[in-house]
């Protein structure tokens, strides 16, 4: 058989296997021209023969590590747990409660009307809505903040008048908009502005307590966000304190949720 009758006979196959020979190599030109792949291919064998030659870690230095990382997460989540806000009972809506803003109407109007009578008695003059709108909430989210800065509101009255303030001129609560980023997702804060005017013995005594009863577990935790100090004009030994505090609300991290 000569080459004339292999033509013939196979003509196809011969024109199939030559275009993809003829494919191949423009494809190897195209790709060579725009990546640099040998290049790569050697880098990475160079970079795998440094690896395989590097010095193994060894255990005990892993298992330190490990302990450390554990210590550092048992840490974290008794930080939180300190620092996250723990509202008292009476600002938490029942479970079962039937109509939650009517709860919330009930527990503003008995609080306010607590405080603001503790304070007359002392001759402290406190904002008579106590930083709250007039008109109650009425979503289930917006009422349970609410009455976390209630909560908030109470502690730090309560601290003001046992330290014999003068006066509280200005509660201001926090949009909700404001309570927590995107930076910091897990951590939201319910931040309530106080400017309170006093002596100097009993701002300090305010600060102190607000701090202190925390600290010894007598009181939720507030975070002082800002407190600024300055005189105040026409009153000989007053002190104005612009203080903000802030109810943490910290998500549980996955070593405080396994029991």
């Amino acid at each position: 058989m000569d080459l004339a009758d292999i033509w013939q006979q196979h003509k196809r196959f011969i024109l199939l296997v030559a275009s993809a020979l003829l494919l191949l190599l423009v494809g190897r030109g195209v790709i060579h021209s725009k990546w640099d792949y040998e290049t790569v291919v050697v880098s990475s064998a160079r970079t795998t023969g440094v690896m395989s030659k590097a010095e193994k870690v060894p255990d005990e230095v892993v298992r330190a590590l490990q302990e450390e990382v554990t210590a550092l997460r048992s840490r974290y989540a008794a930080l939180a747990t300190t620092m996250r806000h723990k509202p008292q009972e009476a600002f938490i809506v029942p479970a079962g409660e039937s109509n939650p803003r009517s709860y919330f109407f009930r527990r503003h109007s008995e609080t306010k009307s607590a405080l603001i009578e503790a304070a007359e008695r002392q001759d402290i003059r406190v904002p008579e809505a106590l930083g709250l709108k007039d008109m109650a909430p009425t979503e289930p989210d917006e009422i349970r903040r609410q009455l976390v800065a209630l909560d908030v509101v109470q502690q730090v009255v309560i601290e003001s008048i046992g330290a014999g303030v003068r006066r509280i001129t200005t509660i201001q609560i926090e949009d909700a908009s404001k309570g927590r980023s995107k930076a910091s997702s897990f951590l939201a804060d319910l931040r309530v502005r106080f400017t309170i005017v006093g002596g100097e013995k009993s701002i300090r005594t305010l600060v102190i307590g607000l701090v202190d009863g925390a600290a010894r577990g007598q009181a939720a935790f507030l975070a002082i966000d800002q407190a600024r100090l300055k005189p105040v004009k026409g009153e000989l030994g007053m002190l104005e304190l612009d203080l903000t505090a802030a109810a943490l609300q910290i998500d549980k991290s996955a070593d405080e949720e396994t029991p």
